[in-house]
């Protein structure tokens, strides 16, 4: 007599995603508003390079890392808005057009 083990069945794999050509538009947009300081005295650990570029600068008194230095990084976005940025400019370049989008039945 002999056993039959049960076999488990195979999940189907997903057929891979096809890469969209359409290079009209990102699916995801990533923006970064600076944001004024409060005071004048307020130290800035945030330094726009580029409009799409910031750095990073440790604030006085953060201790090291482990070699005795501070690590300063830089991140990039879809666009950058500088503290002097208006709530209209942002607006217009961020929001704006994804409520046409939207009105147009558009993802």
């Amino acid at each position: 007599m002999t056993k039959c083990s049960p076999r488990k069945a195979k999940t189907p794999r997903r057929p891979g995603q096809k890469k969209n050509t359409n290079t009209e538009k990102d699916p995801v947009g990533v923006y970064c508003r600076i944001r004024p300081l409060g005071a004048e005295d307020e130290e800035c650990c945030v330094e726009m390079i580029t409009n799409t570029t910031i750095q990073l600068h440790p604030p006085d008194g953060l201790k090291a890392n482990r070699n005795g230095e501070y690590k300063e990084t830089q991140y990039s976005f879809k666009k950058v808005f500088g503290p002097k940025t208006s709530q209209k400019e942002l607006f217009e370049d961020v929001s704006k057009p994804l409520i046409e989008d939207l009105i147009q039945c558009k993802n």
